[in-house]
Parts: structure tokens; C-alpha cells; sequence
């Protein structure tokens, strides 16, 4: 019996230290919920635009800050360029790789300024008619890097 029991047990803790050391390796410094980056997030004035996206960029939105991704989109009504964060680079790059330079985008964010610039923090965007990239919680902001593996996979799994 005891046997039994401690294969179980044991493959579950195996486990559990597996996925907590995997999480660990992402590089998330800056982005962390509550961090002074995320404050600027005002999730009661979200703002939404169409474009077309122009570039995928490398940033690093505040000084001390993980490297990030962003898209540089046109806006289609005004035909200004708009820098649209989308978090910290070793959580969005894995998520974005179909994602291609001149695809027509719908962002859903909000406009923050940093640094006497006014960008974007996306919250979602849509790539033409199939794809959709989910980055923060429509309900309250809180970015997908700070779900629990569990509530992330079921948003992704919503999506």
C-alpha cells in the first residue's frame, strides 16, 4: 500500500516544483502586478482602435524594467502611429508568432503616457478575422503573467 501511495505523491510534487521553476525562468521584472508600470493600467478607460500593424518592437517601457513587445500600428481613422505594449517579451513572444507586419488589427487598451509619450497598453488585439491575442483580463486589467497556470489556461483555452 504504502508503495502505491508514494509514486502518486511523489510524480505530483515532482511536478509542482517542475512548473514553479519553469515560471521562475520567465523574466517578468516591471511587469508584475501592482508594479508602477501595471498602475498606469486604468482598466475604466479602455479605448479601442483599428489599424494596421506595422512593425513588432523590443521595448522597455520604464528604466529597470525586462525587455517587452510591442506593435507600432497606424490607426486607420487619423493615420497616426501608435506604440501598443503588449508585456514583457519572454511571456508575449511565444503567443505572437503568426502575428506578421501589415495585418489589419483591432487594439483594445488603454492610453497611458510615460515619459511625456502617450502609448498603448493593449489588453487585447485582434488580427483579422481569426486571431486574437489575449494579454490582460477584460474584467479588472490584471495582465495574463500574473494568473496562476491554471486560471491562464482557462482564459487561453476561451479565447
Amino acid at each position: 500500500m504504502a508503495k502505491r501511495f508514494f509514486f502518486p505523491v511523489f510524480f505530483c510534487v515532482a511536478v509542482l516544483f517542475a512548473s514553479s521553476a519553469l515560471a521562475g525562468e520567465m523574466n517578468i521584472k516591471g511587469w508584475e502586478k501592482g508594479s508602477e508600470y501595471d498602475s498606469l493600467y486604468d482598466n475604466t478607460d479602455r479605448d479601442v482602435f483599428k489599424g494596421t500593424l506595422l512593425k513588432i518592437k523590443y521595448i522597455t517601457p520604464m528604466d529597470g524594467m525586462a525587455e517587452g513587445v510591442a506593435v507600432l500600428v497606424k490607426d486607420k481613422e487619423d493615420g497616426e502611429e501608435v506604440l501598443v505594449h503588449l508585456g514583457p517579451k519572454d511571456f508575449v513572444e511565444p503567443r505572437i508568432k503568426d502575428l506578421r507586419p501589415g495585418s489589419r488589427v483591432k487594439v483594445y487598451g488603454v492610453l497611458v503616457e510615460i515619459d511625456g509619450e502617450y502609448e498603448y497598453m493593449c489588453a487585447k488585439l485582434k488580427a483579422g478575422e481569426e486571431r486574437k491575442y489575449k494579454f490582460r483580463l477584460t474584467k479588472d486589467g490584471t495582465p495574463f503573467w500574473a494568473l496562476s497556470s491554471e486560471d491562464l489556461k482557462k482564459e487561453e483555452a476561451s479565447q
